[in-house]
């Protein structure tokens, strides 16, 4: 059974083509309860890697529901660059709350956290996908053999450190709509936290955090949702450009 969280589009076709190469169960945790899983299937999380840590909205889920087996989990993480200490820690909080053995792999895919960086062209987004969708048979073998990568607890140690930033990061203070905004509601409609709601034809931050998706920056028509200035006059992330609509594996690629 493959969960998965996506804040854009990158982790969901990861686990869609994941799932065709494993023949798996695949479930989007933001559609609710997972569907009933045995001890003896294979539990695999798909999610993207926030500040070296697993998004909000996943380890939440992951607590809520006690009834997924907890012996064994394989983590897919998907990041806008290396994985570095983020075994380390991701390991470390699925173990807090009960996974006793925890495997993590990542993939590299193009980045969208535009506060600190700035898209990729189509063409460059669209190579980084690419790779990591060929990389997917290496995952799927590493799953059936029970691989991952190395993990510290020296690195563990400092999960406190990464909560923090990733804490700050996601105060809804930060977000806020410009003139430009024309009252779709779209973002109050993407936001898989309810974090927004729609006041006098604008959007309004509701709750003091959010997971930090960037759904409802992206994903805005007039790009009038802004993060602070860091994201002012940069490009949004504009998946449906580059990103394959079908799923680009099947399950005989990785016998090739």
């Amino acid at each position: 059974m493959i969960l998965y969280f996506s804040g854009t589009g990158n982790t969901k076709l990861i686990a869609e083509n994941l799932a065709i190469l494993m023949k798996e169960r695949i479930h989007n945790i933001e559609r609710g309860a997972p569907p009933k899983v045995s001890e003896q299937e294979k539990l695999i999380l798909a999610a993207p890697l926030y500040f070296w840590i697993l998004p909000s909205l996943v380890l939440s889920y992951l607590e809520q529901y006690r009834d997924l087996p907890r012996k064994e989990l394989h983590a897919v993480m998907t990041c806008g660059g290396a994985l570095g200490a983020g075994a380390s820690l991701i390991k470390r909080q699925l173990q807090r709350i009960g996974f006793k053995t925890v495997f993590i792999q990542s993939l590299v895919m193009t980045t969208n956290y535009i506060p600190l960086h700035r898209v990729q062209s189509p063409d460059i987004a669209a190579q980084s996908v690419r790779a990591a969708l060929d990389r997917l048979p290496e995952v799927a073998e590493n799953i059936r053999q029970k691989r991952g990568a190395e993990s510290s607890p020296f690195l563990a140690a400092g999960l406190p450190i990464a909560e923090g930033i990733y804490n700050s990061a996601r105060r809804t203070k930060h977000f806020y709509a410009t003139s430009r905004c024309i009252g779709c509601g779209l973002c109050e409609k993407n936001c898989p936290l309810g974090a927004i709601q729609l006041k006098n034809g604008s959007p309004e931050w509701i709750k003091p955090q959010c997971t930090l998706c960037l759904r409802c920056l992206h994903r805005c028509p007039t790009g009038a949702v802004e993060y602070g200035k860091s994201t002012v006059g940069k490009e949004r992330y504009r998946p449906e450009k580059f990103l394959p609509k079908n799923p680009q594996v099947n399950s005989d690629r990785e016998k090739e």
